[in-house]
C-alpha cells in the first residue's frame, strides 16, 4: 500500500511531458473543468516525487481498490481545532473499517498535508459523479457533514481523467 499521494498543477504540455518523461511511474492526468484548462497531475506511484512543485499527501487510511478510474473528488478541511481534529478522526476511522461503502464508491483515502497537519483531505474514487453526489446527500456522509463549513475552510476539487479532444 502506498503512504504518500503527490499532485502538481500546470498546462496539459507541461504535465503531459512529465507523464512521457517518466512513463513506469503512475502519473495520473486530471481535468478539473470541461474545456481542459484545469489540469492537475496526481502521483498515486507512492515513490519519490519527480515534481518541482508537489504537494503531499500522507495517507492515514485507506479502503478499496488502488486501480484509479472514474471520478476524483477531493474535500479539503483546513486547520481543525484539536477536538475537532479528534471528532474527526474517530469518525473517518469509523467509516474506514466499519461502514459498507456506498454504490459506487471505488475507494477512499483520509489524508494530511504533509507540510500542515491541521490540514486534513479526503479522496474518493467514483464509478461516476453521480455516485459521489448521491453519497453527500446519504446517511452515511452525515457524520462529516459538521465539518463542512467556512469554519474549517471547507472546499472541494472535482476531477476526471483527461482525455484530448477528437479532432
Amino acid at each position: 500500500m502506498i503512504t504518500r499521494i503527490s499532485i502538481t498543477y500546470g498546462t496539459k504540455q507541461i504535465l503531459s511531458k512529465l507523464q512521457a518523461r517518466y512513463p513506469d511511474r503512475k502519473l495520473l492526468l486530471l481535468d478539473s473543468s470541461n474545456s481542459g484548462e484545469k489540469l492537475a497531475l496526481l502521483d498515486v506511484s507512492g515513490q519519490e516525487s519527480v515534481f518541482s512543485s508537489p504537494i503531499h499527501y500522507d495517507i492515514k487510511l485507506h479502503r478499496g481498490t488502488t486501480d484509479w478510474q472514474g471520478f476524483i473528488n477531493f474535500i479539503y478541511l483546513d486547520n481543525l481545532s484539536p477536538d475537532d481534529q479528534k471528532v474527526f478522526n474517530s469518525k473517518a476511522n469509523h467509516f474506514v473499517t466499519t461502514d459498507p461503502m456506498p454504490t459506487g464508491m471505488r475507494s477512499i483515502y483520509f489524508m494530511k498535508d504533509e507540510k500542515n497537519r491541521s490540514n486534513n483531505i479526503i479522496l474518493s474514487t467514483w464509478e461516476q459523479a453521480d455516485d459521489f453526489s448521491v453519497w453527500k446527500r446519504d446517511s452515511s456522509f452525515q457524520p462529516f457533514n459538521y465539518f463542512l463549513s467556512a469554519q474549517n475552510n471547507y472546499h472541494e476539487a472535482s476531477y476526471h481523467f483527461f482525455k484530448p479532444e477528437e479532432k
